[in-house]
Formats: C-alpha cells, structure tokens, sequence
C-alpha cells in the first residue's frame, strides 16, 4: 500500500510556464500565466559510471503529468561506487543510496527545487558490506522512518541505522544483523506488536537452491531481533518480498520466486502476518508465467490491484513484464483476462504514485550484453486499475541501476 501522501510546494526548475498575457480592452488584472503539462512527482536514477572503479550519479528527473520526464536544472549529483539501491523519504524530504563497489551509503536532502543535495559527510560507511560489487542491494526505512536497513546480499548481513533529526545515518549497536544466504529483498511493517522486518533470502548458491524469509522484531531503538521462528521457507531462488497491510486480520505477505517447477513459473506465494509479525505460509500462490525473473510488486492505494514486474531469463529474451492482479479480501491473487505489458530489454523498477505507474528500464540486457542507456515508462491507471501506456522518455544516464520517486498531491 502507499502510505503519507503529503501535499508539497514546489519550485519548477525547469520551463514550463507559458509566455501568454492578457489581452483586449479588459480592465481586470490578467492572472498568473497557465501552467502547461506540470510536474507530478520527481524521479531520482541512480546510474553506475562507464568506467569500473569510477564513482556514479544520481540522475534527476521531473515527471510531468502527461508521463514524460524532464532532467531538472540540475541534473545529476554525485554517488559512490557503483550506486546499487536508493531509499525516499517522502515526509523527510530524505534520499539514501547504497554503493556496492566501496561498501558506502550516499546521503542527501531534497532541496526546495527538489535537487539533492549531499549532507555533512556526504557517505558514511556501510559496516555491513564487507564483499564489494555485487548487485543489486537493498534498502528500506521502517514503518516510521526513524531507522534505516540495508541488505548485504554477499556477507548474509543487514545493517541497522538510525536517523538523526538533520537525516545522518549512525549505525546501531549492533551494526549488523545475521540473515540467511544472499538477503536480496527487505520489507517493514508495523503490527499490534511493533515494527516487524521480513529479508528474502535467495540461496541461489545453496545446492538445494531453496530460499527462506528472515523475520524480526524491532526495538525502541531500533535493533533488531529474530521472532520465533527466525526464518520461514520459501521456494526456490525466492528474489523478492512485498507486504500488504490492508487485508485482515494484520497483513498478508507476498514472496516471489523464479523458474518454480518443471514449467519454469515464477510464482507469488502468499503468506498470512500473525499479531505478533510472524509469517505463515497459505499454500495459496499466483503465476506471472514462464522463464520469468521476478523484480518487486507495487499496490495500489485501494489496495484492489497488484502490479508486479518481471523480466524474461537470460537464455530468452530478456524483455521486462509487467502483470496486473487483483487482490482478493483474503489476499489472493487473481490475473484480469488483458495481457501483461511488455517492454524491454530490462525491466529494473517501478514506482506508484496517484494514477500513475513508471517503470525504469535499461538497454544492457542480462548478462551484460546491448547499448547503453535507458527509459522510464510511465502508464495511467484506469478505473479498473489496468495501465495504459502515456509516455516513453529516454534517460541520458548510461547505466541505470534503480529509481525512486518523489510524488505531488493535485492542487
């Protein structure tokens, strides 16, 4: 679901006002000039550099309501090696980006023009990431934003941060915490019994290849500590967790998994949250198709519709999907008869603000083949929450890697 939709003023940094003025005998005082095609919201990219070893970029974008986007004034900020994840703070106007290549943590505030800018010190070091360049990463606030996890998907730990009232990131104590084998997805939740954290393990090296969802409690002080059990089973090669907190009694969770069966299916397990945060697995799952890699969900406000992202395997296609589901009152997940969308070569995020659904997608396919470059897509959601494309933009970043948006209520 999406939580603290805020109203925002905003600067508009770029041109989109007209030069239009009064005219005729009218002796009223002619009004401001009108806006044409506004901004919405505001996308952050973070790119990887062209040569290795070289720091990246947060590339910045305005999304104006016809779904194009627009580079802002300025139009990129510096990160650190090769910027993998990137965490929005919505209500704190705060941007944190995880670099895999040297273990850092990039943090900003979002100005008033919406550009970020770097605090004071500009990165601090991830004490968690002790084996560099493996990607991707993630990263989540918890349900009140005063805290901070970061996935490290080559060291089997979750770094732990709390945030300060000017947004520095101070890790706790502990730093880190044990997760099972390759932790590559994070969700938080807030229960009857405080903030819960659920990590999907991947376990892709494990010769069983089955993978698992590490579940915790949060302190006051934001540690955390393993619920009991400490883990649950997922399927196999399991990529990526999204909870839903609006289906009764306390949320249901859904874990998607890769290549399941002899069928290749990726599959969207669902999971009932228990009072006290713990997972229970409901045997009930959905299907987005074969050879599919799963890459996150996204709900809408209503909670009614599920939008879930994909991408063909690397000994296909490569071309990214998007699915649509409707969720039941039970949680379960039910495919509408139109297709899923399909766009390529690689589907790499999405963000859902209002009625509106875009998704970042980058030339170099799978496996490190194809062009530079990249796109956001953006879609309008119609009343029966299917998405009609509206607008393709082509990104000046080279390599993009993640996305997060920054959304504006209407006047």
């Amino acid at each position: 679901m999406n939580i603290g939709l805020m109203r925002l003023s905003t600067a508009l940094p770029f041109a989109v006002l007209t030069g239009v003025s009064g005219c005729g005998g009218g002796s009223g005082t002619a009004g401001p000039p009108p806006v044409v095609n506004p901004p919405v919201g505001f996308a952050y990219v973070t790119a990887m550099a062209t040569s290795a070893g070289s720091v990246g970029a947060v590339y910045q974008y305005a999304v104006l309501e016809d779904g194009s986007v627009s580079p802002l004034a300025q139009t990129s900020v510096s990160a650190g090696v090769e910027p993998a994840a990137i965490a929005l703070d919505q209500a704190g106007r705060r941007a944190y980006v995880v670099n895999v290549g040297d273990g850092t943590i990039s943090q900003y505030n979002i100005a008033a023009d919406n550009s970020l800018v770097p605090m004071n010190p500009a990165t601090i070091v991830n004490p968690g990431m002790k084996t560099l360049g493996i990607m991707p990463s993630a990263v989540i606030f918890d349900p009140t934003r005063s805290f901070l996890y970061v996935a490290n998907e080559g060291d089997a730990t979750l770094s732990q941060f709390s945030i300060g009232s000017s947004g520095q990131l101070t890790p706790l104590t502990p730093a880190t915490a044990p997760t099972g084998t390759e932790p590559v997805s994070i969700a938080a939740a807030a229960g009857p019994s405080g903030g819960h954290v659920y990590v999907v393990n991947s376990a892709a090296g494990v010769p069983a290849g089955m993978g698992s969802v590490s579940q915790f409690s949060m302190g006051a002080d934001g540690t955390l500590t393993p619920l009991n059990p400490a883990t649950v089973s997922a399927s196999a090669s399991p990529v990526a967790i999204a909870i839903d907190q609006g289906i009764a009694p306390f949320g249901t969770a859904f874990v998607m998994s890769d290549c399941g069966g002899s069928s290749c299916l990726g599959s969207i397990a669902q999971f009932a949250v228990g009072a006290g945060g713990e997972l229970t697995a409901t045997g009930v799952a959905a299907a987005t198709g074969d050879h599919y890699n799963a890459v996150g969900m996204v709900t809408d406000q209503s909670g009614a519709n599920a939008y879930v992202l994909t991408n063909l395997m690397g000994v296909d296609t490569n071309n990214g999907a998007l699915w649509q589901f409707s969720v039941g009152n039970t949680g379960a997940l039910s495919a509408p008869n139109q297709p899923a969308l399909s766009f390529g070569p690689e589907a790499l995020a999405q963000a859902l603000f209002g009625d509106r659904l875009c998704v970042l997608t980058s030339n170099v396919v799978i496996g490190g083949n194809g062009s530079s470059g990249g796109s956001i897509n953006c879609y309008t959601l119609g009343a029966d929450g299917l998405p009609t494309p509206a607008v393709s933009t082509t990104l000046a970043a080279a390599h993009p890697v993640s996305m997060a948006v920054l959304y504006l209520l209407p006047p």
